[in-house]
């Protein structure tokens, strides 16, 4: 009995021992599951929450799973930016990136490329166009640089027939140097070379001085003359007085272009005058007996002009290809036996009515003036003088001319002439009487004052006295 017991103790302590081993090795199984289920998970949690940011001068823009990712976005805005502007690109802005830990966070290669889209801007290469050294403006590319020298070179050539170009330089170097440029900023080779030889505007001042007119000035100063204008809105219309005082501003070129010409001209070369001795005319009297003739030659310059303007000229060359031919005159030598005073009286007796003045009417010049009278009122002579033409002169009808030692003096549309050629006669005396002859409306004395000819330049008789 006491060995069944024993037996049955020893039993219970094997089951007992069996089931303590097999529980341990469950619970050392579910920890182990556990940790390795808390690993995986953890691994994929922190390799899940790493990005790369993406930033913009700083400021970031989005999150990229892959760094790689970033490139390809940079390489597409590169290309569109390429084919918009037709030429390679730099970009602006600084972009970068970092490995940032993110664990909520998903990639936006979307967001990012909008976003670099809207933020970038490009710079291309270019050109900076320079001027004696200075930076001017950018433009494309080197055919661009020279088709400015170009047109600026040839902005000032000579077109008439008669000039040809020696050479032409500029005084101010035009160059260029390595630039990048927004595409914006580029100019054209047209734009550039107008502001280089147009230039900035150079504040001066002119006095004006004797014959100035604003049409000179303006010409002189290469402006027009509204811009003269412009500068001196003190002016009232276009009266200048000496002393005057003109604001002027002059366009000052950023390059200056020299041009030697030659210039080729035929001019006339003056004839002398020699003079006869004649004692049949009066002292101060004279008479072409035998015209001149100018000569000519061909003359060959050397002219410097800048900027179109003419700075020098000297001939290079001349060749005469005809001779002048003396002009002779006759000069007369008899003493004048009635020299008039210089002063006059008025040429009609009694006084008259003065019925046309001196000057423009009904579109021609009136060289003298009318006064009318009764047909028949005597013509009395204005000075002292020599009778030097006495008869019908076409429209002046019955005239008469008296020389005075410095004045001619007319009396036309005579009814008689009372006086021949040769005749002295005295201040006052009765030389015709009035009428209506030739080209004439009425019974009047058509009278003129001249000075160098019975033709020569006519004087407004009312000057000499009034009615």
């Amino acid at each position: 009995m006491r060995r069944i017991t024993t037996f049955k103790a020893l039993m219970a302590k094997d089951c007992l021992r069996q089931s303590s081993g097999t529980l341990f090795t469950r619970l050392l199984f579910v920890v182990l599951s556990f940790m390795i289920i808390c690993g995986t998970m953890s691994y994929y949690v922190d390799h899940g929450a790493y990005f790369y940011a993406v930033y913009v001068d700083g400021q970031e823009v989005g999150l990229l799973a892959e760094r790689e990712r970033l490139q390809e976005i940079r390489d597409t805005l590169r290309q569109e930016a390429y084919l918009f502007y037709g030429r390679p690109v730099h970009v602006v802005q600084d972009i970068g990136y970092a490995k940032v830990y993110r664990p909520l966070a998903e990639e936006a290669p979307d967001k990012v490329l909008s976003q670099l889209r809207n933020t970038l801007s490009y710079k291309v290469d270019a050109l900076m166009v320079t001027a004696g050294g200075r930076d001017l403006l950018p433009v494309a590319d080197a055919a661009a640089v020279e088709q400015i020298v170009e047109m600026v070179t040839n902005a000032y050539l000579p077109t008439k027939d008669n000039v040809s170009l020696e050479r032409v330089y500029l005084l101010e170097q035009i160059d260029a140097r390595p630039y990048l440029s927004y595409p914006e900023e580029l100019r054209d080779p047209e734009t550039v070379a107008a502001i280089l030889l147009r230039g900035t505007d150079r504040r001066e001042t002119y006095l004006v001085s004797r014959g100035d007119s604003l049409w000179q000035i303006a010409r002189d100063n290469d402006i027009s003359v509204e811009e003269l204008r412009e500068a001196n809105p003190q002016m009232e219309g276009d009266r200048l007085r000496i002393g005057d005082e003109l604001s002027l501003i002059v366009p000052e070129p950023l390059v200056n272009v020299i041009t030697v010409e030659r210039v080729t001209v035929t001019e006339r070369i003056p004839f002398q005058t020699v003079y006869v001795p004649d004692d049949s005319m009066w002292s101060g009297q004279t008479e072409v007996l035998e015209k001149g003739v100018f000569g000519s030659r061909d003359i060959v310059y050397e002219v410097i002009r800048e900027n179109g303007q003419e700075r020098s000229r000297e001939i290079v060359s001349s060749v005469v290809i005809s001779e002048p031919v003396a002009q002779k005159v006759a000069r007369g030598t008899a003493s004048i036996p009635s020299r008039g005073t210089g002063s006059f009286i008025w040429p009609v007796r009694g006084g008259g009515r003065l019925t046309s003045p001196f000057g423009w009417r009904w579109g021609s010049f009136h060289a003298g003036i009318d006064i009318a009278a009764p047909h028949g009122t005597p013509i009395l002579a204005a000075d002292s003088g020599v009778v030097v033409f006495v008869g019908w002169d076409g429209g002046y009808g019955k005239c008469i001319v008296i020389y005075h030692g410095t004045y001619y003096t007319r009396y036309a549309h005579n009814s008689q002439n009372l006086v021949s050629e040769g005749e002295a006669v005295g201040k006052g005396e009765v030389i015709g009487r009035i009428g209506n002859t030739g080209r004439s409306f009425g019974d009047h004395v058509h009278f003129e004052i001249r000075t160098g000819g019975i033709y020569g330049p006519p004087l407004d008789p009312l000057e000499f006295f009034r009615p």
